[in-house]
């Protein structure tokens, strides 16, 4: 009797330990997508990074590794159920519906760069008419703008687009006058700006040269989850239901906000073109 109630109790212990256990989740994360979402030394860094490592703190019963893949790379895992979770994919229902997603994390704003003296010569505001005769760089990845006319005009060989792997190589390419125009969002051209004045590719007086544009749409970054091969993530409701709860207590005491403006450069802004504020429409395939 002994001997059974010794055993029964070691069973009982046993599934304990094996209950309190977190459970390991690998979450991937785009490379290359600073300073949202990007690598260093093999590391995840970025805004996206941080909000999600603490949302991850108020989830006890996960382990979770961030790590950082080519963003095709990223979504084609997801695509095929190799891989679990993947941040931060804008809402694609249609193109992708091999993918759930969780509650938004943050807004982004999708703006568009001027060279400073086309600026005073057009109305950039009006996008994307003022815009013809011009050539227009975008990041590779980056999905054809949608806003009305745009089409068109691309296909009638009226504007002209060209592809860099990304923000710094089409920022210099618009200050030696090779592109007029770069779409990319505010943020990650403001903090690339940042980097190369830091690095003394210019000084802060120099900025003379790049007016910002129109906003031409607001994306919202989430993690997305795979559809595909649930089997092998059961987990996959509680993580969701869990993630949500806590990116919603992280907005609510502010501490998104808290760590949205540690990515803000304070003292770098480019001259404003005429109309600047107005709304267009547009959008890229994160």
């Amino acid at each position: 009797m002994r001997i059974l109630v010794t055993w029964l109790l070691c069973l009982a212990m046993h599934g304990i330990a094996q209950a309190q256990t977190p459970v390991s989740v690998t979450v991937l994360c785009d490379a290359n997508y600073p300073p949202y979402s990007y690598a260093e030394n093999g590391e995840a860094k970025g805004l996206y990074s941080d909000i999600l490592r603490a949302a991850f703190a108020r989830m006890p019963g996960y382990r979770i590794n961030i790590r950082p893949v080519p963003w095709p790379r990223g979504l084609a895992a997801l695509e095929k159920g190799t891989a679990f979770a993947l941040f931060p994919p804008y809402y694609r229902p249609v193109e992708r519906p091999w993918m759930d997603y969780s509650r938004p994390i943050l807004e982004e704003s999708v703006v568009a760069f001027v060279r400073a003296e086309l600026a005073q010569q057009r109305a950039i505001v009006d996008f994307p008419n003022a815009y013809a005769g011009l050539r227009i760089g975008l990041n590779r990845g980056f999905n054809i703008i949608a806003a009305p006319g745009y089409k068109t005009m691309l296909a009638a060989g009226e504007v002209t687009q060209s592809y860099a792997t990304d923000s710094r190589t089409n920022l210099l390419q618009l200050r030696r006058k090779r592109i007029d125009v770069y779409i990319n969002d505010r943020l990650s051209i403001l903090w690339e700006l940042q980097q190369m004045r830091s690095e003394g590719l210019f000084a802060s007086s120099e900025m003379n040269w790049l007016a910002e544009g129109p906003k031409l749409s607001s994306e919202q970054g989430h993690v997305g989850y795979t559809r595909v091969n649930e089997q092998a993530y059961p987990y996959k409701q509680d993580f969701m239901q869990q993630l949500d709860q806590a990116l919603l207590t992280l907005e609510r005491d502010g501490s998104i906000s808290r760590l949205t403006q540690r990515y803000h450069p304070t003292d770098l802004q480019p001259t404003n073109g005429k109309g600047s504020r107005e709304d267009a429409t547009s959008g890229n395939d994160l």
